[in-house]
């Protein structure tokens, strides 16, 4: 018997509630010490002659990979953790996507999972679509509570619904609006000459109701994605703190947090030009500019622009990031306090978890990999 096929057979005896407690653990080993498998490639064969359904998601998988990680936080308590990095984890995920396919609800709830303290987050909810626009007269407009056409004036029309807000037709004067995404949110947009926007957690944008003069001008805070809509005599210029961006028409995502070490401009599609006090540089697609606290501009070649427009896309997605970097965007997201407690070692971890998952679900992947949370009321501490 090949390795390959002992490992089905381990799988098939777990999925059917039938392994001992050595095939057990000597499937989750097998799976830890090979975590640069295709686990989907190398099992979907089998599963598919079973009539196995295709469309795997993350949201079909999230219980079956519970039911897995309380069999092994009951396997921690015993010995030492194998796992050293949350990359071996998204292969296991894989593999998991193919159970739930198959319709192998079999094995949740047969394993005893010992009283989670983490059940204090289970209230907190993951980011929705919530924002308030301001307008130029000061007036607040909840967008979650409010839908259909929230403003017109004269020609202009402003149409919101489904997470989007949408400018149409000429302001007989350009005013300026305010979109505000707070802390577990996130919103679309776009701008009345068609540009579109998308706008992550705690951030903000600022913008003409219509562009006159020569130039397209909004300022923004936080973290956005820009889709221009192309206008050669007119340039689109993004303000971000000291740096401006010019573009015609291109795509391109902005990491422009206050409390993240650097503000990052990411470049898909065209071409832009990012200016910061003296400095200058122009970008190519699949490039990134960094400008640090001192003003500092460098740029990155051969960024995967598809991480760092993850969050767009319903996903978030760690790569070589420390636990620092990680639960600064898990605070964002899930609208909590984070707080560590002592000198963090130098790790740096990486995966891919959907925007969906409950903070508890992804609070007990980290804790697989050795990093140490208490938890007070909406508060996190995290300990070396």
């Amino acid at each position: 018997m090949t390795q390959e096929e002992h490992i089905k057979q381990l799988l098939d005896r777990y999925i059917n509630d039938l392994s001992t407690a050595e095939e057990k653990q000597e499937l989750m080993d097998a799976i830890d010490s090979r975590p640069h498998v295709d686990w989907y490639a190398m099992l979907a064969s089998s599963f598919s002659e079973q009539g196995a359904d295709k469309n795997f998601t993350p949201e079909r998988w999230q219980p079956v990979l519970d039911s897995i990680l309380g069999y092994r936080q009951e396997e921690a308590q015993k010995k030492p953790a194998i796992i050293r990095y949350i990359k071996s984890w998204w292969a296991v995920a894989a593999m998991l996507m193919i159970l739930l396919g198959a319709g192998l609800w079999l094995f949740r709830g047969k394993n005893t999972i010992k009283p989670d303290p983490m059940k204090a987050l289970a209230d907190i909810s993951p980011g929705s679509n919530r924002a308030v626009l301001t307008l130029q007269n000061g007036q607040h407009i909840p967008l979650d509570s409010m839908h259909g056409n929230i403003v017109l004036q004269g020609n202009l029309h402003v149409k919101n619904d489904s997470g989007a807000l949408n400018y149409s037709g000429q302001a007989t004067a350009a005013a300026y609006h305010t979109l505000s995404v707070p802390r577990s949110g996130q919103y679309r947009l776009q701008l009345a000459d068609g540009t579109r926007v998308w706008l992550n957690a705690a951030s903000s944008i600022i913008f003409p109701t219509s562009f006159q003069g020569d130039k397209r001008t909004v300022s923004i805070t936080g973290e956005a994605y820009f889709e221009v809509a192309k206008n050669p005599s007119k340039p689109f210029i993004v303000q971000v703190g000291q740096m401006d961006i010019t573009v015609l028409g291109t795509h391109f995502n902005i990491n422009a947090y206050s409390d993240e070490p650097d503000t990052r401009t990411t470049l898909l599609e065209g071409a832009v030009r990012v200016t910061a006090g003296n400095h200058m540089t122009v970008l190519s697609p699949g490039q990134q500019v960094r400008l640090d606290k001192n003003n500092a501009l460098t740029v990155a070649n051969d960024v995967d622009v598809e991480d760092v427009i993850a969050w767009k896309n319903g996903y978030t997605v760690f790569e070589n990031a420390d636990i620092e970097t990680i639960m600064r965007q898990v605070s964002r997201w899930y609208n909590v306090e984070v707080v560590f407690e002592g000198n963090m070692p130098k790790r740096h971890f990486a995966g891919t978890i959907s925007r969906k998952s409950s903070l508890p679900d992804l609070l007990k992947i980290l804790e697989f990999e050795n990093v140490n949370f208490s938890i007070e009321g909406k508060k996190i501490i995290v300990k070396p």
